[in-house]
């Protein structure tokens, strides 16, 4: 057997041996040859099992298997898709990353609670409404964030006027009644609160505070601005959307499984495979980023565990078991995952990510006898390597936390708070989530505890064993670090959407090295889009303005431009790289803080793409550049009253013109069946029939598509013929017909529809004239052809003649 002197030597020979140059960019055990596989086995075989870590945590096992359910309500992927498909109802269409609904509900209204009483009296109920909407999901989330809080804020109103100042004062969620609310709002508030309960019943598909009160943070949350859980959603969404589009329609609830090992070759090769590379890859892998292996080569030597998701019919076909328990037998000796070099001494397993399980050791004292002798914790990391699995460090840490309760109850506590002076970290020096403040996170995320007032002190780290690895030179390495970044570069830069990086690898004044980073988004819009094309400057500074506006300093606006590119228009600009949720530099110390950087500019900004273009379409068409300007227009007339209408209700469904996607114009008119001499239900029929709607719906358009000059008619939303009265008062019936227009229709259709409501057919007169005439043109088609008058030329002049057009 080996002696640690003789062991730490071969490997520190290992190391001296990998130069880059030499290389060809594949698998790290595939690119030594059988004497230096064999240096390796020494080592790693030395090790006895009850000398790696974890040893009671394995129950003695080099090798376990935990399920690892994503679609289930059990898993944090799970819970998000049925709180959108089964909770809120919506149709999702993940591809797209858009939700959509259409819903039905009694409008509140102050109209429907008078109808309301008359409906209990037998007369005329509440109104009705239905409604769709469809948005990309991030969209959503803010949509309900701020209807939730403005709601939050009304009801407060409610409370302050029912309870005053006495205990209660701050229970806004209480059950108001009708009389209450009204009591305590103005109109203006009343309609506003009515507006609010509108928009949830739309988007959220009720208003009830017991359905909302889950959405609603608690009291500390609150207190520091974070009153829904909305961001919560819209953060997960962000941060995994691109995996979720991916992979949402393959994903099953035992697709995957988690092998947890602390074999030291199943360890040491934690970026070995051709889906997971990371700094701890070998400096052999011309792709990736190696600077850290000897990290790797340390946590091997007893000091570490990895969690490795693979799937779950490829485990069970390997070992031929019947289920993962027999599985988790099977694998406990050998190495279990590929090496396409040597296929026949290897195992067959590929491994899709994979996390860390740090070593850490607490202790009775400050001043240990031995750092070796303590009690032991497994300490999962929060970052994933290879594909981003949702809930993947979630399911870790739940292990982690079930199987060592007893090991976090004795950990060493002062005044109530867990004291990290007693604490030190094992294993490789590099660190996902790095220092005294990152281990306090990984310790706060293991016992669920609060990261700021649950401890005290700070974790030290022990690098013992990888200080008296670090034989491997120095030389070399500006020629690796520079293949690393041309290869990190590149294979970014392909999965990016708009974003490209160029960077590159410079010497410092102290024979060191760093690496400088631009990074560049670029939007394409069709030029058949625009009805006329922008000069570069200043539309384009203006345009990534409109962005920043919303999300902060994010694009250096000045650097930004517009070139023309065949059939389309490329708008570009430069990212900020000093923006803190970017990078705070454009300096990087190493690869794989590049690789980082590149990273968070994958979900940070390339994620965002069609919201970033979506915000320069909006900027565009407020500018009158694209099609679509009309109706910005038109709605931001209608918010700010600038569109006034007598005869119309017109009504969009957003709070601003971002925000609207569809907007409505109705109205209504009386017929009296006596007059027309014709039974109510009959003309109810008359009403409800296809010949009807196509009839009034082009005469109510005839003169405002004559004074745009177009054929372009505005869609019909709806229509509805009720019957009022009695024998012996008399019927009336009231047929509403309403209008709809959207974001997508051409601008020609958004003039008629504006020259509609505020044209000749916003006049009461003139709108009788068109819906009676019509009516009476109806009736009498219906008489047979001997009775029937030619009322086209009378009925055309009878109109005109209200119109003004003889």
């Amino acid at each position: 057997m080996l002696n640690d002197e003789q062991i730490l030597l071969k490997t520190a020979q290992l190391l001296e041996n990998f130069d880059i140059s030499e290389q060809k960019p594949e698998k790290l055990l595939r690119e030594l040859d059988e004497s230096e596989y064999e240096i390796v086995k020494d080592v790693l075989d030395d090790i006895g099992p009850d000398e790696l870590a974890f040893n009671k945590l394995f129950a003695g096992k080099m090798r376990l298997i935990i399920n690892f359910p994503t679609m289930d309500n059990q898993s944090e992927l799970g819970q998000f898709a049925e709180e959108l498909d089964q909770v809120l109802k919506l149709n999702v269409d993940w591809e797209k990353g858009m939700v959509s609904a259409q819903r039905e509900w009694t409008e509140n209204s102050i109209e429907n609670d008078e109808k309301f009483v008359s409906g209990i009296m037998g007369g005329e109920g509440p109104k009705k409404v239905n409604r769709k909407f469809q948005m990309k999901i991030g969209k959503y989330f803010a949509k309900v964030d701020k209807l939730l809080r403005d709601y939050k804020e009304m009801r407060q109103i409610v409370a302050n006027k029912v309870y005053g100042e006495g205990a209660r004062a701050a229970d806004w969620g209480a059950a108001f009644s009708v009389g209450q609310i009204k009591e305590a709002f103005t109109t203006e508030q009343l309609k506003r609160y009515y507006q609010i309960q509108n928009g949830l019943e739309l988007y959220v598909g009720f208003d009830s505070m017991g359905g909302l009160n889950k959405y609603y943070a608690g009291y500390e949350e609150a207190q520091k601005g974070n009153h829904t859980k909305m961001p919560i959603l819209a953060k997960y969404w962000q941060e995994n959307a691109g995996y979720i589009k991916k992979n949402i329609g393959e994903l099953t609830n035992d697709k995957y499984s988690i092998i947890l090992t602390r074999s030291p070759i199943d360890v040491m090769r934690m970026s070995d495979f051709d889906k997971i590379t990371s700094c701890h890859s070998p400096p052999s892998r011309g792709s990736t980023q190696g600077s850290y292996y000897k990290c790797a080569v340390a946590e091997a030597h007893g000091h570490g565990a990895i969690a490795y998701v693979v799937e779950t019919e490829e485990i069970l076909e390997a070992t031929g078991a019947k289920d993962l328990q027999e599985a988790e037998d099977d694998l406990q000796v050998g190495e279990i995952f590929y090496d396409g070099e040597r296929a026949y001494d290897s195992g067959v397993l590929e491994p899709v990510s994979r996390t860390r399980l740090r070593q850490v050791r607490y202790y009775d004292t400050d001043r240990p006898k031995r750092y070796d002798e303590g009690t032991e914790v497994a300490m999962p990391e929060k970052r994933v390597y290879g594909a981003n699995i949702p809930g993947f460090v979630e399911r870790v840490v739940a292990w982690a936390r079930e199987n060592q309760l007893e090991v976090i109850e004795n950990m060493p506590k002062e005044d109530g708070k867990i004291n990290l002076d007693r604490f030190m970290i094992f294993g490789g020096s590099y660190e996902d989530t790095a220092n005294a403040a990152g281990r306090r996170a990984l310790m706060a995320k293991l016992l669920g505890a609060d990261h700021f007032n649950g401890f005290d002190g700070s974790m030290k780290q022990d690098t013992a064993t990888e200080d008296q690895l670090d034989a491997n030179a120095i030389s070399g390495v500006a020629g690796r670090w520079e293949q690393e970044v041309e290869a990190s570069v590149s294979e970014w830069n392909q999965r990016y959407a708009i974003v490209e990086v160029s960077a590159g690898v410079m010497p410092d004044y102290e024979d060191g090295l760093y690496i400088t980073a631009r990074a560049v988004v670029h939007i394409k819009i069709p030029k058949d889009d625009f009805v006329k094309t922008p000069n570069s400057h200043p539309t384009a500074m203006h345009a990534f303005d409109y962005i920043t506006q919303i999300y902060g300093d994010i694009f250096d606006v000045d650097s930004a431009w517009i070139r023309y590119e065949n059939d389309h228009l490329m708008f570009g600009c430069d990212i900020n790289l000093e923006h803190p949720e970017i990078s705070e530099s454009s300096y990087f110390y190493d690869p794989d803080s590049l690789n980082e950087f590149c990273s968070t500019l994958d979900t940070k900004i390339d994620d965002q793409h069609d919201t970033f273009e979506a915000y320069i379409r909006e900027f565009l068409k407020r500018e009158g550049w694209l099609e679509g300007a009309a109706y910005v227009k038109l709605v931001d007339d209608i918010d700010n009253k600038d569109l006034s209408s007598y005869e119309w209700d017109v009504r969009t469904d957003g709070e601003h013109a971002t925000d609207s996607y569809e907007s409505t114009a109705s109205t209504s008119h009386d017929f009296d069946p006596e007059e027309l001499g014709v039974n109510p239900k009959v003309l109810v029929d008359i009403l409800n029939s296809t010949g009807w709607r196509t009839m009034i719906r082009q005469a109510l358009l005839k003169s405002a598509k004559e004074e745009v000059g177009t054929e372009y008619n505005v869609d019909l939303n709806g229509a509805t013929a009720d019957v009022s009265g009695s024998e012996h008062v008399g019927y009336a019936v009231t047929y509403e017909i309403e209008f709809i227009v959207n974001q997508d229709a051409p601008d020609e259709v958004i003039e008629v529809f504006r020259e509609l409501v505020e044209g000749e057919m916003d006049d009461s007169d003139n709108l009788s004239a068109v819906f009676n005439g019509a009516m009476k043109h109806a009736l009498n088609s219906r008489l047979p052809a001997s009775q029937q008058q030619n009322l086209d030329e009378h009925l055309v002049k009878t109109w005109k003649g209200f119109l003004g057009r003889r």
